[in-house]
């Protein structure tokens, strides 16, 4: 009760004042005649010259006094401005959003002043920590995990690059609370600024919503996504905005429509006022401010990063196929092409524009120049960045590794940004960046397919999965994280090359380390309970005996070489590495 009584004091504290501006200044500013929203941008007492503020409607830029005038019906509730190249907004002591936003307080028609107070720095080559669906509900231990498991590896690489005077920021993607447990466990959006705050996240963050982020409780009418980003809006400010660092142009959009409609047998939670349901999509309304946004942005050679929750472009069937996947829903639910090649068009003419997204809790990196039917989208690239909480905190709270639905360890990516180049590489929770995959010895997943009991009952019931316990002789089987179309793989034997085949199937680690607590042990197996889950990052070779070594080497998209000295054979448990 205490600790809860702590995250609720917080989190009032917290929602009160700290994210937004509260800055006051000392330059002149005067409303021009229908200007609703007026105030200043400056840095260190001086006014700064062409820094865009929006409503997220319209877009204006401060003047040589550093003065913006908006005429604003002020229907979103705050006003923002776009940090520019060579700034930071200041986060309050103990905080973690920067305060590049402030509520609106006065009716529609009076103008008020909010004033923005920037800080000079160097970031023309800095770093991007790409988090995403860290979905606290304060269940399963999940506050403690993040504090004791994954901190440490977020400090490492924060701790890395800031000996090396490199400026490091965070970009979250959404679903960091958890919409059905609102209300059950008293845990909302506000609470987890509030938890984020208080273990010391060491980076700004630059947040958007995901479909948790929604408040349920909101009945379901033609402004029902509107209103459930009500709670959002008020500890995080605008659901979708800009800002520069370095000479990289950053964008956070919202692209769920939450609809919460009433259904039959809809799962319920407490106060909930629906099913919770939604649509992958940019609203026309976020559309317009895009195109304004972009707009004021001449050199199309900038890198274009644009972080927001559901991917847009995935391979078809995850498998190794070069044909274009859409997670966004036309008019109808339908997943299309059509609505995502629309929202893409906006990014014509940019050379790379690069996507970071979660939703999933897998770890794949589209290149969308693969599909050579869709050159228009070939200078997207769409990361889909592993959960942080894994499969919802659970493998880890029942004494397994931290491990996503595809197999692939939980984690977050890391890009560095040097001037217009970017590169990025994956951090596991469990084994730091130095691992980039893990190799199987099939010999062995079979022999615990075989004798295993809990397994046993797991395939029982659900003979749609894999079965391990009939695969041949001498195989091993190498999951590769995040690997992409260029990554290469070798395999040797003695000195001898093997044949690698690229194999989509099942990381049998998983089905052990969730499948199992997650039916036998709660005892809440029922027949196909758990769906086939393929993974096309796993490549396949076969061995001329049980007990050789193998040399694993595997390169990724940057030159930077993983190696395994693979001593067969080689144990399967739930935590083997």
């Amino acid at each position: 009760m205490k600790r809860f009584l702590t995250l609720v004091a917080l989190s009032l504290i917290f929602g009160a004042a700290t994210a937004q501006t509260t800055f006051s200044s000392t330059l002149a500013a005067k409303p021009k005649k229908g200007s609703t929203i007026y105030g200043t941008v400056e840095c260190d007492g001086k006014p700064l010259e062409g820094v865009k503020v929006s409503d997220g409607y319209h877009i204006v830029t401060t003047d040589k006094h550093g003065v913006y005038n908006l005429v604003s019906d002020k229907r979103n509730g705050n006003v923002f401005i776009t940090i520019p190249s060579g700034y930071e907004a200041p986060v309050a002591v103990g905080d973690i959003v920067p305060q590049y936003w402030a509520h609106l307080t006065a009716d529609a028609q009076t103008a008020e002043r909010h004033d923005f107070n920037l800080r000079a720095v160097n970031n023309d080559n800095h770093i991007v920590l790409a988090v995403t669906d860290i979905h606290i509900s304060h269940q399963l231990g999940d506050i403690e995990q993040l504090e004791q498991n994954v901190m440490p590896r977020i400090r490492a690489e924060v701790e890395k690059y800031r000996s090396q005077n490199i400026p490091v920021y965070t970009l979250c993607m959404g679903d960091s609370s958890f919409d059905l447990f609102w209300y059950d466990y008293n845990y909302d959006i506000a609470d987890f600024r509030a938890t984020m705050g208080k273990i010391g996240y060491p980076t700004p963050i630059f947040h958007t919503m995901g479909n948790h982020d929604n408040d349920g409780a909101t009945e379901p009418d033609a402004n029902t996504d509107f209103n459930a980003t009500k709670r959002y809006r008020e500890v995080f400010g605008p659901t979708y905005y800009s800002f520069d660092i370095g000479k990289v142009h950053y964008i956070m959009l919202d692209n769920i429509r939450y609809r919460n409609q009433k259904r039959e047998n809809m799962k319920k939670g407490k106060n909930m006022a629906g099913a919770r349901n939604y649509d992958h999509i940019v609203t026309e309304e976020q559309m317009e401010w895009l195109r304004k946004d972009l707009a004021l942005i001449e050199d199309k050679s900038t890198p274009i990063v644009v972080g927001m929750h559901c991917p847009v472009f995935r391979m078809r069937s995850e498998h190794n196929s070069t044909e274009l996947y859409s997670y966004f829903t036309d008019k109808d639910g339908g997943r299309t092409l059509p609505p995502a090649l629309y929202f893409a068009e906006a990014f014509k003419g940019f050379e790379q524009v690069h996507f970071l997204t979660g939703h999933t809790h897998k770890l794949i990196t589209t290149h969308c120049k693969l599909d050579t039917r869709y050159p228009e989208v070939a200078n997207i690239i769409d990361h889909n960045v592993s959960a942080i909480c894994g499969a919802w905190w659970f493998t880890a709270a029942h004494g397994g590794p931290h491990l996503a639905p595809d197999g692939s360890p939980a984690g977050f990516t890391v890009f560095p940004v040097n001037g217009k180049n970017l590169e990025w590489y994956f951090t596991s929770v469990d084994c730091g960046a130095e691992r980039q995959f893990r190799a199987f010895d099939l010999n062995s997943v079979r022999d615990y397919y075989k004798t295993n009991g809990e397994i046993g009952i797991v395939m029982e019931n659900n003979p749609q999965r894999t079965n391990f316990a009939t695969v041949e002789d001498n195989l091993v089987a190498i999951h590769i994280w995040d690997w992409a179309y260029d990554w290469k793989v070798t395999v040797t034997e003695n000195g001898k090359p093997l044949k690698v085949e690229h194999t989509p199937m099942e990381n049998p680690q998983y089905t052990v380390a969730y499948c199992v607590p997650k039916s036998v042990w709660r005892r809440t197996l029922t027949p196909n309970m758990f769906k086939e889950d393929k993974t096309a990052h796993m490549f396949l070779v076969k061995a001329s005996a049980p007990d050789t070594t193998l040399e694993i080497s595997v390169t990724d998209s940057f030159g930077r070489t993983y190696t395994e000295k693979m001593v067969r054979p080689k144990a399967f448990t739930k935590n083997m590495q």
